[in-house]
C-alpha cells in the first residue's frame, strides 16, 4: 500500500481563503485563491479576537484576526486550546473545511506567539512567496496563448521548475475566478495622493492601511500596489506590522 504525502502547510492570508473558490472533489478539499494556488493544509499568523467552547468540551473554536479578515478554527475532543485567550498572536496549522457554507479551519496545531518580529518575518515570507507565485502564474499564461492542450503546457512548465499541479490551479483560477478590472496603477499622482495622506495621518507612528485607504480614496487593490512601489523605492517604511510613513 503507498502511503499518501501529508501536503504542506502554506502560509498565507485569511482574505486569500476568504477570497478564493472552496472546492470539493472525492478525494480532498480546498480553496484555489486568486493567487492561482490550491491551498488545502495552511498556516495563518493571527490574533485571538473570539473564544468558544462547547458546554460538553467536545468543540473548542477560536476566531482569528490577521488584519486582512477572520476564520473560525476548531478542534474536536482536544484541550489544545486551553492556554489560549482572547488577544494571544498564534501560529495555527489547520485543514481548511466548509460546513454549512462556513469556510473554516480544522486544527492540527497551535503555537502562541510571543516574539513581535516573527510577524514581521512572516509578513515577508508571505510577500516573497506571492512574488514567486505571480512569476510563475504569469509564465504558465503567457505560454498557454501558444499552447492549448493541458498536459502538453504542464510538461513544457515542468522544464522551468513549475509543478503541474501549479499548473493546473492557474488555468483553473482563470476560470472560475473573475479578473478584476483593468486599472492604471502606481500613476505619480496616485504616489503623491498616498504620500500626502502618510503625512496628514502620521501622529507620530504611521497611520494604518485602513485610515489611509479611507484617506486616500483608493481600491485596496490600487493600493497596495501603490504602496509596494513607494516602499521599493525607499519614499516610506513600516516602522511596524501595519503602520506605514514617509520617509
Amino acid at each position: 500500500m503507498i502511503e499518501k504525502k501529508r501536503l504542506p502547510a502554506i502560509k498565507t492570508r485569511i482574505s486569500e481563503i476568504i477570497n478564493g473558490k472552496y472546492m470539493k472533489t472525492e478525494d480532498s478539499s480546498y480553496v484555489l485563491t486568486k493567487r492561482a494556488e490550491k491551498v488545502s493544509r495552511v498556516r495563518i499568523l493571527a490574533t485571538v479576537v473570539d473564544k468558544y467552547i462547547s458546554n460538553n468540551k467536545k468543540l473548542y473554536s477560536v476566531t482569528l484576526d490577521d488584519g486582512t479578515d477572520t476564520i473560525r478554527a476548531k478542534i474536536f475532543d482536544s484541550l489544545v486550546l486551553d492556554k489560549i485567550n482572547i488577544g494571544d498572536i498564534v501560529d495555527v496549522v489547520g485543514r481548511i473545511r466548509d460546513y454549512n457554507e462556513e469556510v473554516y479551519l480544522l486544527i492540527e496545531t497551535v503555537w502562541k506567539i510571543n516574539d513581535p518580529n516573527f510577524e514581521i518575518l512572516r509578513e515577508l515570507e508571505i510577500k516573497e512567496l506571492g512574488k514567486t507565485m505571480e512569476s510563475k502564474k504569469k509564465m504558465v499564461l503567457e505560454y498557454k496563448k501558444q499552447i492549448s492542450d493541458l498536459q502538453e503546457l504542464k510538461h513544457v512548465m515542468k522544464e522551468f521548475g513549475i509543478d503541474p499541479e501549479e499548473v493546473e490551479a492557474i488555468v483553473e483560477s482563470e476560470s472560475i475566478i473573475e479578473p478584476e478590472k483593468e486599472e492604471e496603477i502606481g500613476t505619480d499622482d496616485q504616489k503623491d495622493k498616498i504620500l500626502s495622506s502618510i503625512e496628514l495621518l502620521d501622529k507620530g507612528e504611521g497611520c494604518t492601511y485602513s485610515e489611509l485607504m479611507e484617506a486616500s480614496g483608493l481600491p485596496e487593490n490600487i493600493l497596495d500596489v501603490v504602496i509596494e512601489e513607494l516602499l521599493n523605492e525607499g519614499a516610506c517604511f513600516e516602522p511596524k506590522p501595519g503602520k506605514i510613513k514617509k520617509l
